[in-house]
């Protein structure tokens, strides 16, 4: 099981919040927690519970999958073309063949 990254969490979260220009403090008022308790998350520095990040999730319109992981249907070619990056080239052939039985294996 792969281990949560809360610094990560935290940045999306962060970014969010900047694109729809809510303020740390506007946030905390909807989801009933202090602005300090929001900086902590934003920077990793705090462990949220589900409920917690669940409204954060919903308030700010995020899947619990991309808040907590980094991946949703929008953005699965970056991380299949980032993963692919660190592969050396002639390993490329492989990884696709590899990708193609997975997803032939979990449509079953």
């Amino acid at each position: 099981m792969q281990n949560l990254d809360y610094k990560e969490i935290g940045k999306r979260i962060k970014s969010k919040r900047k694109e729809l220009k809510i303020t740390q403090e506007k946030l905390s008022e909807i989801i009933d927690v202090s602005p300090s308790y929001i900086s902590e998350i934003e920077r990793g520095m705090s462990i949220s519970s589900l409920f917690t990040i669940t409204k954060i999730a919903k308030t700010l319109d995020l899947s619990l999958d991309y808040l907590i992981w980094g991946f949703h249907s929008d953005n699965a070619n970056y991380i299949f073309t980032d993963i692919l990056k660190t592969i050396p080239k002639e390993s490329h052939d492989m990884y696709f063949r590899l990708c193609e039985n997975i997803a032939n294996a979990l449509k079953k």
